[in-house]
């Protein structure tokens, strides 16, 4: 089965924010109890220690997750210095709760939307993305690649990575595993729920009384899996963006996790 393009519910500019949110809020939560990016995270460090950089610029934070693991991760080694900046097209209200329960001076969530595609220029750092990249088509991710490289900035990715047992699988097992692994995240979200911070009550009522939260975990996390990009689908693409031959690329994946960062080679 090769990759899909569907769509997840949450990329619909109609979903209401309480139900986007709680959907990412609850899949956050997921991968830090797993400790998902925790074989990525040094990639991180490696790419800060090779450019001096000392500030992240993070696009698509949504509820946090991703970002807020790796800043606890580079805490715990020491890492005082580095200053990380969350944006997202659709600022996320909870996200924004944990980052200000923090209170840490190197950790801001901006307000204002950014859009991966056009990073304001008064953001400068390692621009990273967290659990997203799988959302953008291949067009979108040469757009992305080729915008950071045009500003010249080290860029950071991690997100899931594709599964080589589900590209063997053939296309017509497709929708049953979809239908299995829909029900599995439908139901796991009913025990997560309560342990999501900042608790919300419209959390709780689109979870218990009206299970939208549910429906949307299941469907964009079982269409996450088939969207996943391959290491070598992404160095094929950021090697043939403008420039992109003035970039060391690196790309793999880390347990479940898929890195891939790139960084101007006189950094």
């Amino acid at each position: 089965m090769r990759r899909m393009q569907l769509v997840e519910l949450e990329d619909l500019p109609w979903m209401p924010a309480a139900i986007r949110d709680g959907g990412t809020d609850l899949l956050d939560l997921g991968f830090d109890r797993l400790g998902f990016y925790r074989g990525v995270v040094p990639k991180l460090a490696a790419l800060l220690d090779r450019t001096g950089r000392t500030q992240v610029i993070d696009v698509c934070s949504g509820g946090g997750g991703g970002a807020l693991y790796a800043i606890r991760a580079l805490r715990d080694e020491g890492r005082e210095d580095v200053r990380f900046v969350l944006t997202d097209r659709y600022p996320n209200e909870a996200g924004r709760a944990r980052v200000a329960a923090r209170s840490d001076p190197r950790l801001v969530y901006r307000d204002e939307p950014v859009d991966a595609l056009a990073v304001p220029a008064e953001l400068d750092g390692v621009r990273t993305m967290w659990g997203a990249l799988h959302h953008f088509p291949p067009e979108a991710v040469t757009a992305l690649v080729a915008s950071m490289v045009a500003d010249g900035k080290p860029l950071a990715f991690f997100d899931v990575a594709a599964s080589p047992a589900l590209r063997r699988l053939p296309g017509a097992l497709a929708p049953l595993m979809m239908g299995v692994n829909m029900t599995a995240l439908f139901v796991g979200s009913f025990f997560l729920v309560p342990f999501v911070r900042p608790l919300r009550a419209s959390r709780f009522a689109l979870t218990y009384l009206v299970p939208l939260i549910p429906a949307l975990v299941a469907w964009d996390g079982t269409v996450s899996a088939i969207r996943a990009y391959a290491p070598e689908e992404l160095l094929a693409i950021a090697r043939a963006v403008p420039g992109g031959d003035a970039y060391d690329w690196d790309a793999g994946v880390a347990g479940s996790a898929l890195y891939f960062t790139g960084c101007p080679r006189a950094a």
